[in-house]
């Protein structure tokens, strides 16, 4: 198996990573473009419009990175690894859940606010958010090396 292989199943996988979000915020965005427009705040919807692009497009680059470096990773790893579905899975969530963690840490604590300053919603929302893209690359990962599925 090549390591282009498996970096291109990593980037479908990143696809499917990045498309939920991508949908969901985008469709948002769009619905309150259209409450705006139709309350006649032009400039207000134009505003969202854009906005809905950008996060469209920032999720599916998120996606898609995180799928290349998973792929990238499970690529480059020994074959005694891959042969052992725990430690597969378990360097998929870490490769794919890592750097999403490491982005909402400074996202949320940038301009001096610390983590204690939000609500508990939104840490709950933002850890199950990478818990999730951890256990979907981890139960990808035999799909994704090309070790067949895990049952």
């Amino acid at each position: 198996m090549t390591v282009r292989t498996v970096v291109g199943r990593g980037v479908r996988l990143g696809a499917l990573i990045g498309v939920w979000p991508a949908g969901i915020v985008g469709t948002l965005c769009l619905v309150a473009a259209f409450v705006f427009l139709a309350g006649g705040h032009g400039t207000s919807a134009r505003m969202l419009t854009v906005a809905s692009a950008y996060a469209v497009l920032a999720a599916m680059t998120v996606g898609i990175t995180l799928g290349a470096a998973t792929g990238l990773a499970l690529a480059l790893a020994p074959r005694r690894l891959l042969a052992r579905p725990p430690l597969r899975g378990l360097l998929a969530a870490l490769t794919a859940g890592l750097p999403v963690a490491a982005l909402f840490v400074a996202a949320l604590t940038g301009d001096g606010y610390t983590l204690a300053s939000y609500p508990p919603s939104i840490h709950f929302l933002t850890w199950s958010a990478t818990l999730t893209i951890a256990l979907v690359a981890a139960a990808r990962s035999g799909d994704i090396a090309g070790c067949g599925a895990d049952l």
